[in-house]
């Protein structure tokens, strides 16, 4: 494999073809920060710490996943690039709550240090539903805050490539988004003894060490050997069955969700993240008629507003929540397929579009 020749931070480098970035840098002696990205782990892009300035680029290039190129002029300290870091860390301080101030694990956060390596300041962005969670103390192995959590997947990454367990997974979407383990239960798994590898990655003090347990001497991020990771292909099937059950049962249950998993040989977390991520797939109990209405910007130019209050006249429920007599269902979604006959609604499979409070009203009595 030959070299490449490229210029970071004015210094002359010459790296092996399909180093990336934020290799070559180091090997330069140039620090790059970091949040998601660690050795002996697959690099993600994440968090977007790492960010430089390429010559010529219209975009700012992730250096932990970009492979570095003949004759590339990088900046990793530039005006644009500094700007964009903060900016970044200030999001995440954003979503990042908990009392990190009085916290005296908060020296050993991550994100607070690279806060003030970057001079960032108090967060300009309020959160008006910030995300708090209760603090898990079931493990005897590890201690879960999520109000912590600023979803760098580390810890995904670690226990699946080093570990080999696949405790952890991503569910849910947007801004609601969360590692979870299984169907969101509280991490409780024998596995865990004896690892901490996931502790050892966590970037802030969204995984520590319980109280009663000293943190043992030395690193696992040492540690490498684990159970191999099922390969990607075996994904392939999996919304086709989930999609399958939800049409023959009404939603994705514990039990469907575990037997899918264990039929295509993934984590049972990582089927729950799907079917949480996907707005048309319910990890939950639904009545007889689903009610969906976009919330996307096209669809509220067009009167969104309008229907939601109709239906929340008509039958008496908000959004996200079911009728007592399971008849209805009522759910926001990002997407309904019906911009040209907006407003509109979807109930169950059929669109009612060009929509009016009194026709709302007609369409929800015929359904009744």
């Amino acid at each position: 494999m030959g070299d490449v020749n490229a210029t970071i931070d004015g210094i002359k480098v010459s790296n092996q073809k399909g180093m990336t970035i934020l290799q070559a840098a180091k090997e330069a002696g140039i620090e790059i920060p970091t949040l998601c990205h660690e050795d002996g782990i697959t690099p993600s892009g994440n968090c977007r710490i790492c960010v430089v300035e390429v010559e010529g680029a219209n975009r700012l290039a992730g250096a932990c996943h970009t492979p570095i190129e003949e004759g590339m002029m990088i900046l990793t300290r530039s005006s644009k690039v500094l700007e964009a870091r903060r900016g970044t860390i200030e999001l995440l301080l954003s979503g990042h709550t908990g009392p990190c101030v009085t916290d005296t694990t908060a020296r050993e956060c991550g994100l607070h240090a690279l806060a003030s390596d970057l001079e960032v300041g108090p967060p300009r962005f309020p959160i008006r539903r910030p995300r708090l969670y209760p603090v898990e103390a079931v493990s005897p192995y590890v201690r879960r805050n999520m109000s912590k959590c600023i979803l760098c997947r580390k810890c995904i990454r670690a226990c699946s490539e080093i570990a080999g367990q696949n405790v952890y997974s991503m569910a849910y979407r947007g801004f609601g988004s969360k590692v979870v383990v299984d169907c969101d239960v509280p991490l409780n798994k024998e596995v865990c003894k004896d690892c901490g590898i996931c502790i050892d990655y966590c970037p802030t003090s969204a995984l520590m060490w319980p109280e009663a347990m000293k943190k043992r001497e030395g690193s696992s991020k040492e540690k490498t050997q684990g159970k191999p990771v099922p390969e990607k292909g075996t994904r392939q099937k999996l919304l086709g069955m989930l999609e399958a059950h939800q049409r023959e049962a009404g939603f994705l249950s514990e039990q469907a969700i575990s037997e899918i998993a264990e039929a295509l040989g993934l984590s049972v977390g990582d089927v729950y993240g799907v079917a949480t991520f996907y707005a048309f797939l319910s990890a939950g109990p639904q009545g007889k008629h689903v009610i969906r209405i976009c919330k996307g910007l096209p669809c509220y130019l067009k009167d969104a507003s309008m229907i939601i209050e109709s239906v929340e006249r008509a039958i008496g429920i908000k959004p996200g929540e079911t009728t007592s007599d399971g008849r209805f269902s009522f759910e926001l979604t990002n997407c309904i397929g019906a911009c040209d006959q907006a407003p509109a609604m979807l109930i169950n499979d059929e669109i009612y579009g060009n929509l009016t409070p009194v026709r709302i009203s007609e369409i929800l009595h015929s359904h009744k």
